[in-house]
């Protein structure tokens, strides 16, 4: 019997957004094709934002808050480079992640319990992707539309850009203004879908194969009611004997199921972890030079919103990546207890009983070891990680405002 797989909002919009910057499954060799143009467009306009980026760094060195604009904006481009370089090369293995979860872990053929553990995780990724997706687009959107509300009541030799381009050209003179615009607006567009889009499938991942977790902890503790056992080897009846061998059945097709969540998680590790090595390095430095603008700048109104929207982004950004590598880290050092709390205690010391128990040893064992994912291997990230993070960028803020006000003082 072929299964039904579900749809919510949540992977339909990580996909949309997968599918702006490159990374889909094509169909036929005219969709690869299309699909290697979409991602060296994507490429040429995260480089060709980094340029612009650059160069405002070198014309106003010694302006300290347009350097911190600019190295806002310039640490955010750094992420996203590191995103779809890493996605890049392991293209195969992500995509593959993505088909295994559709496969495995969407399905209707579950239980009752099941079922609400798997509405529980769709939950949690609407939530997640949706906050994300709104803060993420409302911080490109203000920066696209700022320029535009900058520009009421000026005449055309004093209009601005997203961003200053520095080109000895009339550039806010028509066409050149309405051409630079168009470019500059789909290129931070685009560097805007990059910075969300690997997250959010990320996230669902990592939620859904929490939930995995906790549904194998269910089925490793509830296996099946068992009768008519207990007794010794010697008394054990033909009936009990065939009761130990279904267990021992269905216990391993537990196992099976415990090995496959393993492989997926080490194959997640393996894609990102040097994607979560760079955001945790870059997270406390980007909140801090992002917090100085919203809260110590001198920016226009709109500038400022924009920095909200984007310090908000950060923030939940980095809780959505930390709570879910908690959960996976939690649901999978669980399943040693669920597999100890079974019903294993109550089968013969036969054949079947003996080889359940053994194997029940090795599961507890490899439980122990949890399947958490990594900053390249340097430390695990949990909720632990978020509350550094935030420290790490306090303090930066903390000394970046007494510098500031030093500087007002002489």
């Amino acid at each position: 019997m072929s299964l039904k797989y579900r749809k919510d909002v949540s992977i339909s919009l990580a996909n949309f957004f997968l599918y702006i910057v490159g990374f889909w499954f094509a169909a036929n060799r005219i969709e690869e094709w299309f699909r290697k143009a979409t991602i060296l467009y994507t490429v040429i306009m995260v480089f060709f934002v980094m340029w612009l980026q650059l160069r405002g760094l070198y014309f106003s060195w010694g302006d300290l808050e347009v350097c911190l604009f600019m190295a806002c904006n310039s640490l955010a481009l750094v992420l996203d480079i590191i995103k779809v370089f890493v996605v890049f090369v392991h293209k195969k293995k992500f995509l593959g992640l993505i088909v295994h979860m559709q496969k495995n872990f969407l399905h209707f053929n579950y239980d009752r319990y099941e079922n609400s553990v798997i509405a529980h995780a769709k939950r949690l990724c609407v939530y997640f992707v949706c906050v994300f997706s709104f803060f993420s687009q409302s911080t490109v959107y203000s920066y696209i539309v700022k320029p535009l509300l900058a520009n009421i009541g000026r005449n055309e030799s004093d209009r601005e850009h997203i961003y200053n381009m520095w080109l000895d050209l009339p550039v806010s003179m028509t066409p050149y203004y309405e051409i630079i615009y168009i470019i500059q607006a789909l290129s931070v567009y685009q560097v805007g879908v990059c910075y969300l889009c690997f997250d959010n499938i990320f996230c669902i991942m990592c939620l859904h194969v929490a939930g995995q977790f906790r549904i194998l902890q269910y089925r490793i503790a509830n296996i099946s009611s068992l009768t008519r056992l207990g007794k010794s080897n010697e008394n054990a009846s033909i009936d009990e004997l065939y009761t130990s061998e279904k267990f021992y059945v269905k216990f391993k097709s537990c196992i099976q199921q415990h090995q496959a969540l393993i492989q997926f998680c080490a194959t997640l590790e393996e894609v990102f972890t040097i994607i979560i090595l760079g955001q945790v390095l870059v997270f406390s430095i980007l909140i801090c030079f992002v917090g100085y603008q919203v809260l110590l700048a001198k920016l226009t109104f709109a500038s400022r919103i924009a920095f909200i929207c984007f310090l908000m982004t950060n923030m939940c950004q980095l809780w959505i990546f930390t709570y879910s590598c908690d959960c996976v880290t939690k649901e999978s050092v669980s399943i040693a207890e669920a597999a100890y709390e079974g019903p294993w205690i109550n089968l013969p010391m036969d054949e079947f009983g003996k080889m359940i128990r053994n194997d029940l040893k090795i599961v507890i064992l490899r439980a122990r070891r949890a399947c958490s994912l990594t900053a390249c291997g340097y430390f695990s990230i949990s909720l632990e990680t978020y509350t550094k993070v935030m420290s790490t960028a306090m303090s930066y803020f903390t000394i970046l405002e007494q510098s500031n006000n030093d500087a007002a003082i002489m």
